[in-house]
């Protein structure tokens, strides 16, 4: 969700390509896991910050922004709240909203 809330924002990069195929990253509340229902999906570098396509993290950085290992108050500035990306997944996944191209 990230890859796709990065997409619209105006720090992508020209050409910027999401990326399909994602971990499940528990939302959390308080310390403790929201609930199976209260994920969302991110790919391996924007949830664990684990650099793809021979790129070193600070490359990746620039192309798709922060990670959450870089911290979750740089991480949701970038994306949105949990709430708010929540949201977007649940909109993408009942087909409401489209998928950036």
């Amino acid at each position: 969700m990230a890859c796709m809330a990065w997409a619209e924002s105006s720090e992508a990069p020209l050409g910027f390509v999401p990326v399909y195929g994602c971990d499940y990253h528990h939302l959390i509340s308080g310390s403790r896991r929201r609930g199976h229902l209260f994920g969302i999906g991110l790919c391996p570098w924007h949830h664990r910050a684990v650099p793809n396509w021979g790129c070193i993290a600070p490359e990746m950085r620039k192309h798709y922004g922060p990670s959450l290992m870089d911290g979750s108050r740089t991480f949701h500035m970038a994306y949105g709240s949990d709430d708010e990306l929540l949201g977007a997944q649940n909109l993408w996944l009942t087909g409401i909203a489209e998928v950036a191209a």
